[in-house]
């Protein structure tokens, strides 16, 4: 029985094989039909035959006699053992892997024997028969590595390889290929240089991870073979590419034979131990190989020879194979994949499988509909599986000469390894021309002993032979050029592996158009992920002359911020290309047309120019939007009219983009979001840079220069409405402010004048004193009076004193007014706050919408007014019939005293002194907030547990006591109190503990913490509030200079207030009834030139070229430019000319259709009152005075302009970029160690795992073997009975 135990104990681990061998070649394996239970018996229970040989040596005889009934058979005990399960086991139709089996498809050679007799035996023919089956497992190598293998025969079908095999899921379960590297070279022989071996390995793997490729050798621990083997476990820990290694199942030394024939011909993989080192060889397996155990999968190709004659024999099945899974996944394989699981009974990956039982397989799930299936488009099947296949060829000897040109053969490009030795280097020292003589390059490249040995005279063919393998004319060839490639450590091995495949697919003359175009886009795929910019612009120029711009286009944006927002700076070049050489047509590519197919981001209004169908700064913002990579990005902006404006909107997409992954919550949306945030500051550090960097352009005047395009903002409004603190808080931008803060309006035409001593006489700077007791009046040089009152700090002034009355008279009226005083106080304060209610719509309105209007001063502006016109109106109908009280009015009136003495204080943000300390208030007005949300929850807590203990009645008493407790108010009234000696002595001292305690946590607790948070709040307000002051006091100041701040203050602007909203204020020139000219716009394009926009009504528009712009000015005064005067020298007038044609505008009331049109004036002094009168004098139209409609000119940049800001944005990105670089590199360096760390945890965690399932699995055979003993003692006394 020891010896049972010894022999069951050392064939647990390889699954019964060696008996089922045994049993099958046995005459008992013929005497009953219970043969092949007996077989499955055997294989599932792990019985062993040297344990009943070992105690029953007579136990089956050749002879075929039957045994004494004492004696234990094979056949009684596989029988015995199966009986109930032969009896319950329902029968099922079989999968497509057993169908597989059945029908001998990976049929293995049956090995070659010289024995006639041998041949004719029964039990030979039946070990023959059982060595020509597949053989499927795992090797488990003494690194603790695993490599799944299989033993198939040459004739193996290589779809059915393909789909049973290694796709299936209970197999091998690889995914399909997008790249197939196909390594070939010498198994012995090498000597390559390290830095080719470095330089090739990591390009090789890198290639194969960036693109979910295959690397398929040869699979045996020699030359290019164990060359590629160590490469994938130095680069490539995680195993996450597949590395299959193809080898002859005779090429192996005995041990690795014998180990492999232990795998079992079933889909349960059994696992096998490699072997150890022998200690001493064997003679026979000299020369042979052993697998390389870095490889993932292994394929052992039984041809039925053993030894040397058995080397080469497995490259025809490694060609089909190669060349069946790249060009052989075709619609119908894929469409039968999806539909095997209900037609051909197949297994699908992730379908769905009812057995005859009912349960369900864990491998089928989620079964396609058949109505699904159908709908499948069988070309975009093939074109998305299409697979590319390159070899490369390192080292070799003559046999790599057969394998380059069946590889040509097939159409497939080949990389040559130039300085890896032998054949790689003679095909290419010829294909360079630096040697001509083939027998020279043979003599001296081929120098390994067999080599030489063979000799060119050897080679099969000739030199015939290997002058069409290196000039690529092997018969069969499609293609017009070379498949060869040389690559070098020159180059990177991407690119070279790139540039074969593209040069292949170019040069086929059998390649539709439709499958060279999804060839070139599954190139430029490939050479994104790869980083191959030397490729880009060739299959880009490619790409759009096989599918026109557009379309080429649209297709590469698309790519760029769906599949390729992670690539790197190289992607930059593609986009430069684009718009050099295609600079017109990218801006009639329109943004409908992509996905999305709108523009998000509406904090500002890009505006298109007539015909325009799309502009560089939509598609700039179409690309931040959809997370382009930031090289594209910055390409684009260095073409942009307006960068500054296009950096500061990119910074407010990033900002908001992250703000949103931020709030997600996931620590990986949080890491998108900060590098958005970090995008974002870096766009808008762009802008601050560029600002610094104007030398040639006055920065204060580039900043109030407005972009139409860009919603007809100037800097200082975009940055401020776009909330870039950084870019506000610039000196440039503040000297700006400064500047717009005391100078008259039209902002531009006095600020900029050519004259710097008439624009330094322009600013108001004088004290504010002076101005109200009218002092600046009496200076000799003194703006006159409405330039003076329209200069926003005085306007401020004046609208602060408006605000101060009107506070004061409001007081007044609610405190102390009575009878006839309170009569006329009331209407008053009803028309000042209608006025105020008018300035409020016109901000609403130039606002463009509700929601850009509020912010916390507007809010309390609409409270107060709505509360005073309410008021008002109750005053005067409601009161009088008795539906409202006057002390309810009263009360309305009281309460809305609060918000305007707050309003009050929006005047003190122009103060730093005082606005700091504002902003350092609110900042804690927040912070108690969020205190007395703790204090209610305590205070609530105490007199909820204490009210219903010490009072009788809790409703009237309240709980609100507890509140007081941090002022010191807890002192309980006894009124209603339950008296003390009424309450037990436990009440008494848990009542009183719990007032005690309520006075420590109110008073000292809460009110530490809130003297804590306030501190820290006023010392990080105190660092920053410079910075957010100079932000607030942008807004007060910007809302003085617009012009719905008129120059008389509320109530005193009613009236202009009504005809701006009603469109009553533009000046009309007229001749009579039906004859008038309407002044729509004016804007100034200068100080000195200015663009009227009028609308034309009658019939008389040839007289718009002849139309009069005069000016009155003084005998001294030497401010105009030049001009023509008349007789008197006092009235002069400006040149005119007609921009475009005659544009319709919509019908007017009186039916009749008035056409538009664009006046340009230059040399027009715009400081001075303008009159303008259309047509020439004599047609009678009456001149109108008018004025700037904007405080600032929208003329576009001079070429000059251009070419400087260009040069500077280029600067710019070039010094954004070498400061990040520090940067990057730490981040690489952390990424790289995090990485490296994970490869280490994700070692340790799959060595436990394996240790663990390798316990498990002895555990397992231990009470396996316990069992089968238990049961062959059973029936060995029930057959001595």
């Amino acid at each position: 029985m020891a010896a049972a135990d010894h022999g069951i104990r050392n064939r647990l681990r390889v699954g019964g094989a060696g008996l089922d061998a045994n049993f099958a070649s046995s005459p008992c394996a013929a005497e009953s039909d219970d043969a092949p239970y007996v077989r499955q018996a055997i294989a599932s229970r792990q019985v062993s035959d040297d344990g009943l040989d070992a105690e029953h040596p007579q136990a089956c005889s050749g002879s075929g006699e039957s045994q004494p009934a004492t004696k234990m058979t094979m056949r009684m005990a596989g029988t015995a053992m199966l009986a109930h399960a032969k009896l319950s086991r329902r029968k099922r139709a079989p999968n497509a892997f057993e169908t597989a089996l059945q029908e001998d498809t990976f049929l293995r050679t049956p090995p070659e024997s010289d024995d006639k007799e041998e041949k004719q035996s029964c039990a030979t023919s039946s070990a023959r028969a059982t060595q020509c089956k597949p053989k499927f497992g795992e090797v488990q190598f003494r690194s603790g590595l695993m490599t799944k293998a299989c033993i198939v025969g040459p004739g193996s079908d290589p779809e059915k390889f393909y789909e049973l095999i290694m796709r299936e899921p209970t197999m091998w379960d690889l995914q399909g290929p997008r790249l197939i590297l196909s390594i070939v070279g010498g198994a012995g022989e090498m000597d390559l240089d390290p830095a080719v071996e470095a330089h090739f390995c990591e390009g090789l793997v890198r290639a194969a991870k960036q693109t979910c490729g295959w690397i398929v050798t040869g699979g045996t621990a020699s030359g290019v073979m164990d060359l590629v083997g160590k490469a994938m476990h130095m680069h490539d820990k995680r195993r996450q590419v597949p590395c299959i290694g193809i080898t002859t199942f005779g090429s192996l030394k005995t041990p690795w034979r014998d180990i492999a024939d232990l795998m079992d011909p079933v889909p349960d993989a059994a696992v096998v131990e490699a072997p150890l080192p022998a200690k001493e060889q064997n003679p026979d397996d000299v020369g042979l190989a052993a697998l390389q155990e870095h490889h993932t999968h292994c394929v052992m190709v039984d041809v039925g020879k053993k030894g040397r004659d058995a080397f080469g024999k497995e490259v025809d099945f490694r060609e089909k194979l190669e060349s069946f899974v790249a060009t052989g996944l075709t619609s119908s394989i894929q469409a039968r994949r999806l539909t095997r699981g209900t037609s051909e009974n197949l297994p699908v990956r992730g379908a769905s499988e009812t057995s005859h039982d009912g349960s369900i397989s864990p491998h089928r799930r989620h079964a396609p509909s058949l109505a699904k299936i159908q709908k499948c488009d069988s070309k975009d099947l093939q074109e998305r599986d299409r697979v590319l296949r390159v070899m490369i060829l390192v080292n070799g000897g003559p046999v790599s000469f057969n394998l380059v040109k069946g590889a040509i053969e097939h159409g497939c490009p080949v990389v040559i390894c130039n300085k890896s030795g032998r054949a790689a280097d003679f095909i290419a020292s010829l294909k360079s021309g630096n040697l001509t003589d083939y027998e020279e390059a043979w003599n001296t490249h081929m120098t390994a002993p067999p080599d030489v040995k063979m000799g060119l005279a050897g080679v099969p063919g000739g030199p015939e032979a290997l002058k069409r393998i290196v000039e690529s004319s092997v018969d069969l060839l499609r293609v017009r050029g070379s498949l060869l490639t040389i690559y070098t450590t020159d180059d990177r091995l991407e690119d070279v592996i790139l540039g074969a495949v593209v040069q292949n697919f170019l040069a086929d003359e059998e390649l539709a158009d439709d499958q060279l175009i999804n060839a070139l886009k599954r190139a430029m795929e490939l050479a994104v992920q790869w980083g191959c910019e030397k490729r880009y612009v060739e299959l880009a120029r490619n790409l759009v002359n096989k599918l026109g711009f557009q379309d080429a286009a649209h297709w590469l944006l698309q790519k760029i911020v769906n599949d390729w927002s992670e690539s790197g700076p190289e992607l930059g070049s593609l986009m430069r290309w684009l718009l050099s050489t295609h600079g017109d047509a990218l801006r009639k590519i329109e943004i409908a047309n992509l996905r999305p197919r709108k523009l998000s981001f509406s904090d500002v209004e890009l505006i298109l120019a007539p015909g325009e169908k799309t502009s560089y700064a939509h598609l700039f913002v179409w690309l931040m939007e959809n997370k382009a990579p930031v090289a594209v990005t910055d390409v684009l902006w260095l073409h942009l009219d307006y960068p500054a404006h296009g950096a500061l909107a990119a910074a407010a997409i990033c900002r908001q983009a992250g703000e949103r992954m931020m709030s997600q919550g996931t620590y990986e949306d949080s890491v998108i979001g900060q590098r958005l945030t970090n995008a974002g500051n870096r766009y808008e550090t762009m802008a601050v840079q560029l600002l610094k960097s104007l030398d040639r352009v006055d920065p204060l005047e580039y900043v109030f220069r407005r972009s139409w395009r860009w919603g007809n903002h100037h800097l200082i409004s975009l940055a401020h409405h776009l909330e870039c603190k950084e870019f506000v808080s610039q000196s440039f931008y503040n000297s700006a402010v400064d500047l717009l803060w005391v100078t008259p309006t039209p902002f531009a035409v006095f600020a900029f004048d050519k004259d710097p001593k008439r624009r330094q006489k322009n600013k108001v700077t004088a004290p504010y004193h002076e101005i109200l007791l009218g002092l600046v009046f009496w200076k000799p040089e003194r703006l006159p009076l409405r330039d003076l009152y329209s200069v926003p700090r005085v306007k401020a002034m004046t609208h602060a004193l408006s605000r101060f009355v009107f506070v004061f008279l409001y007081s007044y009226y609610v405190i102390f007014a009575r009878d006839a005083t309170k009569n006329v106080l009331s209407l008053f304060l009803l028309l000042w706050g209608v006025s105020l209610g008018l300035v409020e719509a016109l901000q609403i309105t130039a606002r463009g919408g509700i929601w850009a209007y509020l912010n916390m001063w507007n809010v309390l502006d609409l409270v107060l007014i709505a509360a005073l016109l309410l008021g008002s109106f109750a005053f005067w109908f409601l009161t009088p019939t008795g539906l409202v009280s006057t002390r309810a009015v009263n009360a309305i009136h009281s309460l809305n005293l609060l918000p305007c003495y707050v309003r009050l204080l929006q005047l003190f943000e122009l103060s730093e002194y005082f606005g700091t300390l504002l902003f350092t208030m609110f900042g804690m007005a927040q912070d108690t907030t969020h205190f007395l949300v703790l204090l209610g929850i305590i205070s609530l807590g105490f007199s909820c547990s204490m009210t219903p203990i010490l009072y009788h009645d809790s409703w009237q008493q309240g709980i609100s006591w507890g509140f007081w407790a941090i002022f010191g108010g807890v002192e309980l009234g006894d009124s209603g109190r339950i008296p003390q000696e009424e309450l037990p002595m436990v009440l008494q001292g848990c009542t009183s503990f719990l007032q005690y305690f309520l006075i420590i946590a109110s008073n000292v607790l809460l009110v530490n913490l809130l003297i804590a948070m306030l501190n820290d709040t006023y010392q990080e307000n105190k660092e920053r509030s410079r910075r957010e002051w100079a932000f607030n006091r942008v807004d007060a100041v910007l809302e003085f200079a617009s012009p719905e701040a008129h120059i008389l203050p509320p109530p005193l602007d009613l009236w202009v207030s009504v005809q701006t909203l009603m469109n009553w204020n533009k000046p009309v020139s007229e001749k009579d009834s039906q004859n008038s000219c309407k002044v729509t716009k004016v804007v100034p394009l200068g100080p000195h030139e200015v663009e009227i926009h009028i609308e034309v009504q009658g019939g008389d528009f040839d007289a718009a070229d002849e139309s009069q712009l005069s000016w009155e000015e003084s005998q001294n005064d030497s401010s105009s430019p030049s001009s023509s005067s008349d007789s008197n020298g006092r009235v002069k007038q400006a040149s005119v000319s007609r921009l475009g044609d005659w544009q319709p505008v919509p019908a007017g009331s009186d039916g009749e259709q008035p056409h538009a049109g664009v006046l340009c004036y230059k040399n027009v002094p715009l400081t001075m009152p303008l009159r303008f009168a259309y047509g020439k004098k004599e047609l009678g139209y009456k001149a109108v005075p008018i004025h700037l409609d904007e405080d600032s000119w929208t003329r576009s940049l001079t070429g000059g302009e251009k070419k400087h800001i260009a040069f500077i944005q280029q600067e710019v990105v070039a010094q954004i970029d070498a400061d990040q670089e520090p940067e990057q590199r730490s981040e690489a360096v952390v990424m790289e160690t995090n990485q490296k760390m994970g490869l280490c945890l994700d070692e340790i965690t799959r060595l436990v795992k394996q240790v663990k399932d390798l316990e498990q699995k002895m555990d397992a055979q231990d009470k396996r073997h316990a069992e089968m003993h238990r049961e062959l003692l059973e029936l060995r006394v029930a057959a001595k009975e």
